[in-house]
């Protein structure tokens, strides 16, 4: 198997696991492992510093883009002071 097809086969198990959590995190990395992919196919194979870092910010960028995304929007809302007795 060539570099860039198990990157891309490491991101089909991310989603996967994703879909098992639902936090969000999993596919963020999902989509960080896929960049690495891409660019090992484009770019010619395995260069263990180029891939982390290209890992590390993709990974970054998307978890910080889909919290943003899919973030609830109750925690926006200021909490009231009620009384715990109340219910």
């Amino acid at each position: 198997m060539e570099t860039y097809q198990i990157s891309l086969l490491l991101a089909v198990v991310l989603a996967i696991a994703e879909v098992l959590t639902l936090s969000f995190i999993l596919l963020g990395l999902s989509v960080g492992m896929l960049a690495v992919a891409m660019l090992q196919y484009l770019g010619g194979g395995l260069s263990l510093g180029r891939d982390v870092l290209v890992f590390a910010l993709a990974s970054l960028l998307a978890i910080l883009l889909f919290r943003r995304i899919f973030r609830k929007r109750s925690d926006q809302q200021v909490l009231e002071q009620d009384d715990i007795n109340r219910y």
